[in-house]
């Protein structure tokens, strides 16, 4: 079945949330729920209320978790945070990093192959700093 997973890429003035669909099985809808509830268990409040807790991104539940799971959810999810980020990038930087050979009028409509061989190298894809994959409601109990 597929899920619609939110993903908030942060940008360079303000953060964008996108959607990303991917196509699990019930067993790893049953093992993500799991993974999602044992994270919560070991959650610690921090000893002074006024600290900051970062928002728990799925991704890095299922990095330290399940390797096959994390690597399901970055092929799907990797490639649209890969775009929004360049579109930012260029919208801020375009004249210091595009390409000769860069004849794209919207990076949302071109190939990502191409997209990521030309600029692979130049776009950060950190899913701890550059990008969140918000835990659905569903998936943590929640209706």
């Amino acid at each position: 079945m597929k899920y619609n997973f939110q993903v908030m890429v942060a940008l360079t003035y303000e953060d964008k949330d996108i959607d990303v669909e991917i196509e699990l099985s019930d067993e790893e809808v049953t093992r993500i729920k799991e993974l999602v509830a044992a994270s919560a268990a070991t959650d610690e409040e921090p000893e002074d209320g006024e600290n900051f807790v970062p928002e728990k991104s799925l991704l890095s539940i299922l990095e330290e978790n399940d390797s096959e799971l994390f690597d399901k959810f970055w092929g799907a999810i990797m490639p649209p945070v890969f775009v929004e980020l360049l579109t930012d990038a260029m919208a801020n930087h375009s004249n210091d990093m595009r390409h000769d050979d860069d004849e794209f009028d919207d990076y949302h409509e071109a190939d990502f192959d191409e997209l990521y061989d030309m600029y692979g190298d130049e776009i950060e894809l950190e899913h701890s700093s550059c990008y969140i994959c918000r835990i659905p409601d569903a998936f943590v109990g929640k209706a």
